[in-house]
């Protein structure tokens, strides 16, 4: 038998830095977005801006202002681990996971907004902050679920297939496969379009719910509610 070209150890490894990164990354600035919807919503702030622009322009403003601060984050964390690299001699290893880190910020950007878009609806179907644990925490679900299986069973290749196909798992399966050398050169380009797709799906789910239940105060927003069109 052939050894593996890559050591099992560096596979669980960039599965637990991807993971981390994307998940603290997304998760901090997307539950940053659910509570400015709340907050703007419960001391009525945002009524004076629906006086001048549309709901749709809000939640856009506050989805892309947090996903450049994301991007711009993790793009640094990224920046010094690649320095870090090059400057203890490992540029033999830098050329093994460049690639990866590369299709992870492309698939970050796109994997973010999709998190952060239905945070920005979700949210805005409570009036007080103490709720908004209650109807983000399906969509922390979402990413937290994805993040352990590939953590825990990053040597699974054919459910690291799968994961990387999935909406949200892509952005740390799939540069994790290409790290490994286990994805072909057309498979990240596939699934950055699924990812694109399922994105943009959010963004109407999302601008949707955020416009039929920013301006109501008081009791939770039914979801059947907030989706009428």
């Amino acid at each position: 038998l052939e050894a593996p070209e890559v050591n099992p150890a560096l596979g669980y490894i960039m599965a637990v830095a991807f993971g981390v990164l994307y998940f603290m990354a997304a998760m901090g600035y997307a539950y940053t977005i659910a509570q400015s919807v709340v907050e703007e919503k419960q001391s009525r702030i945002v009524e004076i801006l629906l006086s001048t622009v549309t709901p749709r322009v809000i939640m856009a403003g506050k989805v892309i202002g947090n996903s450049i601060l994301a991007l711009i984050q993790v793009a640094a964390i990224l920046a010094a681990a690649a320095i870090a690299l090059a400057a203890t001699g490992q540029g033999a290893l830098f050329t093994l996971i460049g690639p990866g880190f590369v299709w992870f910020l492309v698939l970050f950007v796109f994997g973010f907004v999709l998190i952060a878009t239905l945070y920005a609806g979700a949210s805005a179907m409570v009036s007080r902050q103490e709720e908004v644990g209650s109807v983000t925490t399906p969509l922390m679900m979402l990413m937290l679920i994805p993040y352990m299986l590939v953590i825990l069973f990053n040597s699974n290749a054919l459910l690291m297939t799968i994961l990387s196909y999935i909406p949200f798992s892509a952005t740390i399966a799939m540069p994790l496969r290409v790290v490994l050398g286990q994805a072909e050169w057309w498979e990240p380009i596939l699934a950055l379009v699924i990812l694109i797709e399922t994105s943009a799906v959010s963004i109407m789910i999302g601008a949707r719910i955020y416009e039929n239940s920013i301006l109501r105060i008081g009791g939770r927003v039914k979801l059947s509610d907030a989706l009428k069109g």
